[in-house]
């Protein structure tokens, strides 16, 4: 099994309701596939707002079988996928230096 990120992009932006009925139909697609011998899981997503506060853009995490597994899971639910990704290792470098700018007088 492998970890995988799934872009699901809306040019024109969904709302929270519309989110959450894609949330249950990629429900009843993992608990179709599993009841066939498919391996998946999911794992979390993150939503990415628009202006307007409408959702743009989702990142979905996945542990799967395959890329393949993905579309088929995507398909059932009628969601739409941009690019799947392999989720690689964590990057170990160190976090850029902030600093806070001095107040002008």
């Amino acid at each position: 099994m492998t970890n995988y990120d799934v872009l699901r992009e809306f040019e024109a932006g969904i709302t929270t309701e519309q989110l959450e009925q894609a949330v249950e139909s990629s429900g009843d697609a993992i608990d179709e596939l599993r009841s066939e011998g498919v391996p998946m899981s999911y794992l979390g997503s993150q939503t990415f707002l628009k202006g307007d506060g409408s959702i743009g853009a989702t990142m979905c995490r996945y542990d799967a079988d395959s890329e393949t597994t993905l579309r088929e899971h995507s398909e059932r639910a009628g969601l739409a996928v941009s690019d799947i990704f392999v989720v690689g290792p964590p990057h170990a470098g160190v976090a850029p230096k902030v600093s806070v700018a001095p107040k002008s007088a």
